[in-house]
């Protein structure tokens, strides 16, 4: 089974996706049944808001209670020795924040103390590894507190925060979750990090470089971007157009592109 860097790298969402499909530039599939709907979607925002690090695909999993095929869909990407360390122990990474979330109907706190101390001893000095730290740390005061609560008591006083909404009318919306996410918490930085992880990971495809490349600009390009910067987006949708001339994204690149010109010239 196909799984390449986007397996785990970015991450991101669809819910009707392949095997095969790059994690982190599918796209959030919005019909459902409304109420039951509310109730996977306040599941996974909840998740989001409590830990910034999840990727939309971890989220995702969360959400639907598919945590063991989640777990399955990184573990290919850990074992694909094609991958950067870098990414190859997000994929850990990610299974650990998995089980970890109190919001998980499939909470698991020592599998995820399992994955956070492999990244530890197989991945030092990764980015992974230094944030597996203050997890590890984290699920050890979770422990010692008096009262334990069920996911679904968490969920039942949990309030949505009021600048999270994650499908409000002036995001794009071809902007993955992750994108969304990274401009609403102010965390575009670390999503840039994530997505350019894909643009130099040799292992990584042609189609998954050229998506990459496009959400980066669409977060660049944010009016909610507290640090948005037509110049950036500018420079990655020329450089998606240029290095991916083939790419399915070439349209709406150019379209964006047009845009960002026009915008610019007084």
């Amino acid at each position: 089974m196909p799984t390449r860097l986007a397996l785990l790298v970015c991450s991101a969402l669809l819910a009707a996706c392949s095997p095969t499909t790059p994690l982190f530039i599918a796209q959030v599939t919005t019909h459902e049944v409304a109420e039951y709907k509310t109730l996977k979607s306040n599941r996974m925002t909840a998740a989001i808001e409590e830990e910034g690090d999840l990727l939309t695909y971890s989220a995702m999993a969360i959400r639907d209670a598919k945590s063991a095929q989640a777990e399955q869909t990184y573990l290919a990407g850990y074992h694909d020795k094609k991958l950067s360390p870098e990414v190859r122990a997000i994929a850990l990474y990610q299974i650990g924040l998995i089980y970890m979330s109190r919001y998980n109907d499939e909470r698991n706190d020592e599998k995820a103390l399992n994955c956070f101390y492999q990244v530890q001893n197989e991945f030092p000095g990764t980015r992974a590894a230094m944030r597996s730290t203050a997890r590890i740390e984290l699920i050890r005061q979770r422990a010692q507190e008096p009262v334990q609560k069920t996911s679904r008591e968490l969920l039942a006083h949990w309030q949505p925060s009021q600048n999270l909404d994650l499908y409000q009318a002036s995001l794009d919306p071809d902007m993955t979750l992750l994108s969304r996410r990274a401009v609403l918490k102010d965390r575009v930085a670390e999503a840039e990090e994530l997505y350019q992880l894909a643009l130099s990971d040799s292992g990584v495809q042609a189609d998954i470089k050229a998506k990459a490349l496009y959400q980066l600009a669409l977060m660049y390009l944010a009016p909610d971007n507290p640090h948005a910067n037509r110049d950036k987006a500018i420079a990655y949708l020329r450089q998606l157009l240029v290095q991916f001339p083939s790419s399915e994204l070439t349209s709406q690149a150019s379209r964006h592109l047009d845009q960002a010109l026009n915008q610019a010239t007084p």
